[in-house]
């Protein structure tokens, strides 16, 4: 990273005035180096998920530059960490101004991973002995991890007045690997888990041109991107089979593809202090893919059992997919505050894509119908959005706020294409002493939905009611507290309760209910010692109807149960807590401060099923206590800082401190965790390790030094 530090150090020189003079000009920052330690036991990609801390040392610096009417910031850091960041921005007032940056942020999952497969970081993996050996000890390692960084910069130029004109380019960088499942045919179903190389580029240049003087503004953008991906497949040899190393399968990546967008805002001011703002916008998404003319399949001498792997051929009316899809949007709003006493709003959104990619024709010969295409895959969607609000301002300190929205979407889906939302929101605060601010929200939403039963689809369609579109009836209550009864000492409570009924549902989620609690206090003592603290809670249930059936003549929930048809039920519960405390203590004001601060997070998940038999057994070793799942998504983290901080000078401080994380992870899916589940070739699965076991505990010692000019 030195040679991108020196860069910036030449571009902070280049845009300082060389003619300035010390009484002329102001400069001032800081820069601070930081060492640390850490004891770790555990899984430290769970520990630094989205950051890098390390043995070590690293550093921040910010500096401030004025001189008449120029500006210019500077600011860095994290400084030779995989989470660094840097940032440069300044210019002249009415004339330019200017912005550069660079980040990097890791996504760390899973270190230590291992897979059978060599050629791990490319887009070929494959394996010698066949079947793969089942010994996890003897595969290679490696982590699973992305690494992004982001470039931008841009200038703006403002002396044109009322016009201005602006450039500005980015480049997006992701590169690692990732996990992702695939399953290999065979006999009994194996299902693979796949590192797979990400080595994505995304590059971005934006235009804009605009003028700003009242009593109305316009602006004019154009974008253009283009994103690359080195990898277009994934190739890797299927263990499912007894196959030879020539044949493999292909997992398809992201295509690479462009972008292009314009946008058009504008406001103007009206009488009565109004004012209507209006967005347009149209984008375009182009991508080409060329397909397989055949796909892998098991060859039989008797179809009734599955034999050697290998490949049939397939007949396509394009061997080259052009994807495109294009997107509107509309919006206005007008805001209005005729009156001291009253003020609105009306509103209206319009958002629709259009897909105009290739229609796929594919025929093969041994599958009836032998003639199929993807025009089930074109999604499309379009979404009307308009409503309006009033807000009074009443005696006695009160306002009262309401609304209303209608929301209407479309889309190319056969069960549900089409749901209608009407929403209806009130507020009302209070605000009659100084020391006391409450305020009551309700929030009721209805939804109906245009439900048909695709067709040639199996019974159970007719039943069953997907969640993101079903019709329901949704209320939320919310009251908050502000209350401040010394001038440093401050509370807030809130409490938000919602409940979801699914009115239409048979067979899926037919109700929710949340509840929420939050508590903040603070409190300055004397000037000398700060307290603060927090608590939140949150509780969630979800009820699930659910059908066991062998056949379309079993499907219907309303038949009697059966030994191997039946209804069964579930009902999820959630509690989430957290809470924290801390205090700054001025031991010497202005000159010694210690902080002591522990917080601690904690979520709990059930799973209570419920077997519908009647009169019939439950299936051999189970019962309606042991089907339940009394581990599902647990985990808690807890975190302790102690620091103390010495204003040497006024340009000098010193920190040193320590600090201790514990993460525990429990889950149904995860507790014994094995790389090879089942037996190979049977039923089973090959895993590299993604995920398991992400617990931690680190001890966290650091100093620090910062020098103030």
């Amino acid at each position: 990273m030195k040679p991108a530090i020196l860069i910036l150090c030449f571009m902070i020189g280049g845009l300082l005035p060389g003619n300035a003079s010390a009484e002329e000009r102001i400069i001032e920052g800081e820069v601070s180096i930081t060492g640390q330690h850490l004891n770790m036991e555990g899984e430290k990609a769970k520990f630094n998920e989205y950051r890098d801390i390390r043995d070590g040392f690293t550093g921040d610096f910010y500096l401030r530059y004025e001189k008449d009417n120029y500006h210019m910031d500077a600011q860095g850091r994290d400084v030779g960490r995989r989470d660094q960041s840097y940032e440069l921005s300044g210019g002249k007032w009415g004339s330019f101004r200017y912005e550069f940056g660079y980040d990097r942020i890791p996504h760390n999952f899973t270190t230590g991973a291992r897979s059978f497969y060599t050629g791990v970081g490319g887009n070929d993996l494959t394996y010698t002995a066949h079947p793969p050996s089942t010994d996890f000890r003897t595969w290679n390692t490696f982590d699973y991890s992305v690494d992004r960084k982001n470039f931008n910069g841009g200038i703006e130029l403002t002396m044109i007045k009322p016009f201005y004109v602006g450039v500005s380019v980015a480049r997006e960088e992701r590169n690692g690997i990732y996990p992702i499942g695939s399953a290999a045919t065979s006999a009994g179903g194996i299902a693979l888990e796949l590192p797979t190389p990400i080595n994505y580029q995304t590059d971005y240049l934006r235009l804009e041109a605009g003028y700003n003087k009242k009593p109305f503004s316009l602006q004019f953008s154009y974008l253009c991107g283009q994103f690359t991906n080195d990898n277009s497949s994934l190739n890797f040899r299927n263990p499912g089979t007894d196959n030879t190393a020539a044949t493999t399968d292909s997992f398809t990546m992201p295509p690479d593809n462009d972008y292009y967008k314009f946008d058009f805002k504008g406001a103007l001011r009206l009488p009565w202090n109004s004012k209507l703002n209006a967005a347009l916008g149209f984008s375009r998404t182009e991508a080409a893919r060329n397909l397989f003319d055949s796909y892998t399949y098991d060859v039989t001498a008797a179809t009734s059992n599955i034999g050697v792997q290998g490949r049939r051929g397939i007949t396509l009316n394009d061997y080259v997919f052009n994807g495109k899809l294009d997107t509107q949007k509309y919006d206005f709003n007008l805001t209005s505050n005729p009156l001291y006493f009253l003020d609105g709003k009306v509103f209206y959104r319009y958002y629709k894509t259009d897909n105009k990619s290739d229609l796929i024709t594919t025929t093969d010969s041994a599958v009836t119908p032998s003639t199929f295409d993807n025009s089930s895959e074109l999604f499309d969607y379009s979404n009307y959005r308009w409503g309006a609000e009033l807000g009074f301002r009443l005696p006695w300190s009160l306002y009262l706020r309401g609304n209303y929205t209608r929301n209407h979407i479309e889309r190319h889906r056969e069960d549900i294409p089409e749901n209608d939302d009407d929403i209806y929101r009130i507020r009302l605060s209070w605000s009659g002493v100084e020391v006391l601010v409450v305020r009551l929200e309700y929030e009721r939403l209805n939804r109906k939905a245009d439900f048909h039963v695709p067709p040639g689809s199996p019974a159970i369609e007719n039943y069953i009611r997907r969640w993101d579109g079903a019709p329901k009836e949704q209320d939320s209550y919310k009251a908050s507290v502000d209350f401040i009864p010394l001038e440093n000492l401050t509370f807030t409570v809130e409490y938000k309760y919602r409940y979801v009924d699914y009115t239409d549902t048979i067979v899926g989620l037919q109700k929710l209910k949340g509840n929420e609690w939050h508590l903040d206090a603070d409190y300055l003592i004397a000037k000398r010692v700060r307290l603060f603290g927090y608590f939140d809670y949150e509780y969630y249930k979800l009820d699930q109807f659910q059908r066991q059936f062998t056949s379309d003549a079993n499907a219907n929930p309303a038949l009697p149960p059966t030994a191997s048809a039946f209804n069964w039920t579930v009902t999820e519960t959630n509690h989430n807590y957290a809470y924290g405390a801390g205090t700054d203590i001025y031991v010497v004001p202005n000159k010694l401060t210690l902080k002591l601060q522990f917080s601690y997070i904690n979520s709990t998940g059930f799973a209570d099923y419920s077997y519908l038999l009647g009169a019939n057994p439950l299936p051999a070793d189970r019962t309606q206590d042991n089907i339940d799942i009394d581990n599902m998504d647990e985990y808690s983290l807890r975190h302790f800082l102690a620091k103390a901080t010495y204003q040497a000078t006024k340009s000098f401080s010193f920190s040193v401190g320590y600090a201790h994380e514990k993460y525990v992870y429990n889950d149904a899916q995860y507790n014994g965790y094995q790389y090879v589940p089942a037996t190979a070739g049977s039923n089973g699965a090959y895993l590299t390790g993604a995920y398991q076991d992400p617990n931690y505990r680190v001890n966290f010692y650091f100093a620090n030094v910062a020098y103030h000019f």
